[in-house]
């Protein structure tokens, strides 16, 4: 703006030094010289004020540059703060997360842990049951150990008890047969012998009674 008054007022000059020299042609040499001066300093404050409005214009190309400058340096801010919102609000997302899945991890070991000391306490109630009933196994296998090697002496004593009733049975059989009055008349009657025979059968058959209820080994 001082720059346009600027050239405005040597325009002005100008004129007037125009004016002045054409009075100086009739006013002398003095005049001539007077206006000479003005219109060199006419001429000066023309240049002066074209250079400054050269000034102003490389001023004002130099603060469009800087305000672009700026403009770009403050687009570049802007989408830098942008980016690191976006970030600031994806690590905030990502925290979230992380935070409810270590929730759900401690969550589940939390859970693991007690299923672990059930698990430990089956064992431990298993295993004392298991003790128990091997205990009770082995009191069971005892008794019946006891009981078995009982019976086999038992039975062992019985066999031979049958063995000598067995025995004392035939002697028993060979006596009867030899001295019961059957047996004299079959001796009384050496022709017929009927009575021997009769008497050889009830013999047999009573071995065979006897056999029959012998145990065997």
């Amino acid at each position: 703006m001082q720059s346009g008054l600027s050239m405005i007022r040597c325009a002005a000059l100008a004129v007037l030094c125009s004016v002045a020299l054409a009075h100086a042609a009739d006013g002398g040499d003095k005049r001539l010289a007077q206006a000479k001066e003005v219109a060199r300093a006419a001429q000066a404050a023309l240049q002066q004020a074209q250079q400054e409005r050269d000034t102003l214009r490389q001023q004002q190309a130099t603060d469009k540059a800087e305000k672009e400058q700026l403009a770009q340096r403050l687009s570049r801010a802007e989408g830098a703060a942008r980016g690191e919102q976006a970030a600031k609000v994806q690590q905030a997302q990502a925290l979230t997360v992380a935070q409810a899945e270590l929730a759900q991890l401690r969550t589940e070991l939390a859970a693991e842990h007690q299923r672990r000391e059930r698990a430990e306490r089956a064992a431990a109630d298993a295993t004392a049951q298991g003790q128990q009933a091997l205990a009770s196994q082995r009191q069971v296998t005892a008794a019946v150990t006891a009981l078995l090697e009982k019976s086999v002496a038992s039975l062992a004593r019985a066999e031979q008890a049958n063995r000598t009733l067995h025995g004392l049975g035939l002697q028993a059989v060979d006596a009867y047969t030899q001295r019961t009055p059957e047996a004299m008349r079959a001796r009384s009657e050496p022709f017929l012998a009927l009575g021997a025979v009769t008497l050889e059968d009830e013999a047999e058959g009573l071995r065979r009674a006897l056999d029959a209820q012998r145990v065997a080994p």
